[in-house]
């Protein structure tokens, strides 16, 4: 991301991330046609879950990880559906990719592989054959399932900082973050339509209906409603995964129903109508040309967000290096950015006792910010010279009234004070 924005600024970053979403999107693609859909609904299929999943691609590790889970996705339905051996090597290659990337996901990796391993140990040891639910599993290259189980577990260990592959996401999910990191928060069905829609759709699919499932796709599909459940943003992995096995459901549905021969026709009549094709293309055309239309003319950096006037007073006119500032956790980075040290930013991991030994920052900002401490014996705990605030914070009407603060300097949204010698 550096090296982008060195080179092109913040366009050559925004250009990334649109080239990264297009191919998650070719990817999910082609992983429903592997999957036998037909080419309409794939199409359909993949549009629904870009749209829905749009607030994931953003310039974050997470746009690496879902290219590289899309990708294991891809691979081991290559391996184990089509029986193409060469795709172990890809699946090794992309375990060592993404631990590079993005370690706190890694064991994410091993998770997509359990819904096969289970498929396939459940066929060997029950007679599946007779079930009135499942399908019959005929994976090929099994074994190499098991192989890359074995060696996926180790690779894990490539990191920098050794085990936190397996420790991260524990402790990301344990610490203060989950309080008031919305994205890390659990949520309920009934809070989001979405969730909700495809939740009552499997569940009527296995429940109500006489069609037989493979155990891979039930098991890809509960579990990543039960995934996103545990916290929000989870559910981009239902969106950009769990639709390609809702896909499988639903396809399976309408072939039980209809008939394989009938659906066939109905899908390749529509692939095959002018008026279709049309239709699709200029929906997509207009919406991505205002989408993009609309990024044109937007700031990188929205000073409504973001302390932009601020900042440039505190570099002009203050000694950066010997102020200690208290700022708000969701633009601290902007402040860092800048060369501005802070107090907390959004790498919220690195400021709780769960990842650095005996610091309590993180906690002690959210204290403060929920008003459930008063903020003096904690500034000055860490000798807090300076506080920059959102006027509608909490804090900044408390620091109005302290006549140990004063204003330095103010504008329509953010107010800096000063302690007073």
């Amino acid at each position: 991301m550096y090296v982008l924005y060195h080179a092109f600024g913040f366009a050559g970053i925004y250009t990334f991330v649109l080239v990264m979403t297009a191919g998650i999107a070719i990817l999910l693609f082609h992983n429903l046609l592997q999957e036998k859909n037909h080419l309409f609904l794939a199409f359909g299929v993949s549009m629904l879950a870009i749209f829905y999943a749009r607030d994931v691609f953003v310039a974050r590790n997470q746009l690496f990880s879902f290219f590289i889970f899309e990708g294991e996705i891809f691979s081991l339905i290559g391996l184990l559906e089509r029986g193409k051996k060469r795709y172990f090597w890809v699946l090794i290659a992309l375990a060592f990719l993404l631990v590079l990337v993005h370690d706190t996901l890694y064991i994410l990796f091993l998770v997509m592989l359990l819904p096969y391993l289970v498929d396939i140990l459940f066929h060997k040891l029950f007679n599946m054959e007779k079930s009135h639910k499942f399908k019959t599993s005929q994976w090929k290259n099994a074994k190499y399932l098991m192989v890359l189980v074995l060696l996926a577990i180790p690779i894990g260990f490539c990191t920098p900082v050794f085990a936190t592959t397996y420790t991260n996401l524990i402790h990301c999910m344990d610490g203060i973050s989950t309080k008031f990191i919305s994205e890390l928060q659990p949520i309920h069905p009934l809070e989001n339509v979405s969730l909700l829609t495809i939740t009552f759709l499997a569940i009527g699919l296995f429940g109500f209906t006489k069609t037989k499932f493979y155990l891979k796709d039930i098991l890809f599909v509960f579990g990543l409603i039960l995934f996103a459940m545990m916290a929000g943003r989870n559910i981009f992995f239902l969106y950009l995964i769990g639709s390609i096995y809702l896909t499988n459901m639903l396809a399976e549905c309408m072939h039980t129903y209809m008939g394989e021969e009938t659906v066939k026709h109905c899908f390749e009549s529509m692939e095959k109508s002018l008026l279709v094709v049309v239709v699709v293309f200029y929906f997509t055309s207009i919406i991505a040309i205002k989408n993009f239309s609309y990024q044109l003319v937007k700031s990188y950096v929205n000073p409504l967000y973001y302390p932009e006037g601020a900042t440039e007073w505190i570099l002009e006119n203050m000694d950066v290096k010997s102020m200690r500032i208290w700022n708000h956790f969701n633009w601290g980075s902007y402040l860092e950015f800048k060369g501005i040290k802070v107090f907390v930013d959004s790498r919220s991991g690195m400021y709780t006792e769960q990842e650095n030994k005996g610091c309590t920052v993180l906690n002690d900002w959210y204290l403060i910010d929920t008003d459930q401490v008063g903020y003096e014996e904690i500034f000055e705990k860490y000798q807090i010279t300076h506080i920059l605030v959102r006027k509608s914070e909490r804090l900044n009407h408390h620091l109005i009234e302290d006549e140990h603060y004063h204003a330095i300097y103010e504008d329509d949204t953010f107010i800096l004070y000063e302690k007073r010698v």
